[in-house]
């Protein structure tokens, strides 16, 4: 948690570099998102309340938990957290960018709207920095106009951008009608886009510590307090808060019920969390959306997790060693972990492993030597091709004379067999020779 007044902020420079490596680091987390994308069964029993839901693990990319997770829903004030992107990607200097607090931009909104307050600063210059504490912390809808009318242009041309970075980000049912989210039939989202534009906004400089921060007193404004119940212990007696729960957003209209965005993280296990449409009544006064998002996390923290498939400590494979004397086999292992998001449950027989790798090879061998590979799935999900190595060293202790004979065996046999014809043939030869010169000539008889 956060608690604090003015923040400082980074010069223009230093803001666009971190401007341009959060949405390098964006694109390559929805990358990930889309490859991970649920193909696991994840066995995860929640019961929950809220009508569409979206639980990811940003480990790993995994969806772990969708509920009507593609159906439009009103976001209600988490549209904010879209207001928030657009301003902070369009203003260089959050805390030296003042602006003018206009009265025509309030008129209109209802008494009874969420606001931080700027009723009262009419023609005074506000910080775009406290402006966007104001739209996060007590979910001002006057902030919201302000800094869309500042950003856009105008609020039009600020919806319009809305629109266009909802496109960019992979949005496919999503439109925005407004900064602030109160109802407009055509201002809608769903729980998975949601997830895409929240993943974006926590790469941007600045935004999980303004809506991680529980409350904030800008220059010459009373104090303002987070509406998210889950990052305040003091809060509604504690009976919302979760310690591993970070920012981001809640919202509520009488149409859209009872709506939060969140992250979580534990131990670096970090998740976002959309629940939107939960039931809601005043008399009731429970806001199922939080118990929602907290029994969500509970859940996944006792049951899920990065396992280790399998580790350099596995022989996989044996591999026989040539030009050792009296043999050498070799064991193969995996030249690093082969890791997974899974159940911590998993059921092993529904691993599926490739091993590929060479039945000899020639020593020298040096430890650390590829030996082959190895690919493994769970069920539909590719876990990835890690190198098979050799654990140790192992030298020739043949000599090249002994190698030449073992590479070239059939020629030495038939050579060898060839040489012992030749002999033979010339041992028979020089016999024949030899009893031939010891044989006798016989006598001529002659006729009278």
């Amino acid at each position: 948690m956060v608690f604090g007044t003015r923040l400082a902020g980074d010069s223009k420079g230093e803001f666009n570099m971190k401007r341009i490596s959060a949405i390098v680091f964006s694109v390559i987390i929805a990358c990930i998102s889309v490859i991970s994308a649920s193909a696991v069964d994840y066995m995860f029993d929640a019961d929950t309340v809220s009508d569409a839901v979206y639980l990811e693990n940003l480990n790993s990319g995994a969806v772990v938990y969708a509920k009507n997770a593609d159906q439009q829903k009103f976001p209600a004030s988490t549209t904010k957290i879209m207001t928030f992107i657009i301003t902070a990607e369009n203003v260089g200097d959050l805390d030296n960018t003042a602006v003018e607090i206009k009265q025509e931009l309030l008129d209109g909104l209802d008494p009874d709207s969420t606001v931080m307050g700027l009723s009262s600063h009419i023609g005074e210059q506000v910080s775009v920095r406290d402006l966007l504490y104001g739209l996060m912390l007590p979910s001002g809808n006057d902030a919201a106009l302000v800094l869309a009318d500042y950003v856009g242009g105008g609020i039009p041309g600020f919806v319009d951008k809305m629109n266009a970075k909802a496109a960019e980000l992979g949005c496919a049912n999503t439109h925005f009608a407004n900064p602030h989210g109160l109802y407009d039939p055509n201002h809608y989202t769903t729980a998975r886009d949601m997830a895409l534009i929240t993943k974006h906004a926590m790469n941007i400089p600045g935004f999980m510590e303004i809506c991680n921060t529980v409350s904030y007193t800008p220059e010459g404004f009373e104090t303002l307090q987070n509406t998210n119940f889950m990052i305040n212990k003091d809060a509604e007696g504690g009976v919302y808060y979760n310690q591993y729960t970070k920012g981001i957003k809640t919202g509520y209209l009488d149409e859209a019920g009872k709506c939060i965005v969140t992250s979580s993280d534990k131990d670096g296990d970090k998740y976002v969390c959309v629940c939107l449409g939960a039931a809601y009544s005043f008399e009731d006064n429970i806001n199922y959306a939080m118990k929602d998002t907290a029994k969500l996390y509970d859940c996944a923290y006792e049951n899920l997790g990065m396992q280790t498939i399998y580790s350099p400590a596995d022989s996989l494979a044996s591999v026989d060693v040539k030009y050792v004397r009296n043999g050498k086999t070799l064991s193969a292992v995996p030249g690093n972990d082969i890791t997974a998001f899974l159940p911590n449950n998993y059921d092993r027989n529904k691993l599926t492993v490739d091993i590929n790798c060479a039945e000899q090879v020639e020593a020298p061998v040096k430890k650390g030597d590829v030996l082959g590979t190895v690919s493994v799935k769970f069920e539909d999900l590719d876990l990835g091709t890690t190198n098979l190595v050799a654990t140790e060293d192992v030298e020739r202790d043949l000599s090249d004379f002994e190698v030449f004979v073992i590479e070239h065996t059939t020629f030495v046999i038939i050579a060898a067999s060839a040489l012992v014809l030749i002999i033979v043939l010339i041992i028979v030869l020089n016999a024949v020779r030899a009893a031939r010169k010891h044989r006798k000539p016989k006598g001529r008889r002659f006729k009278d």
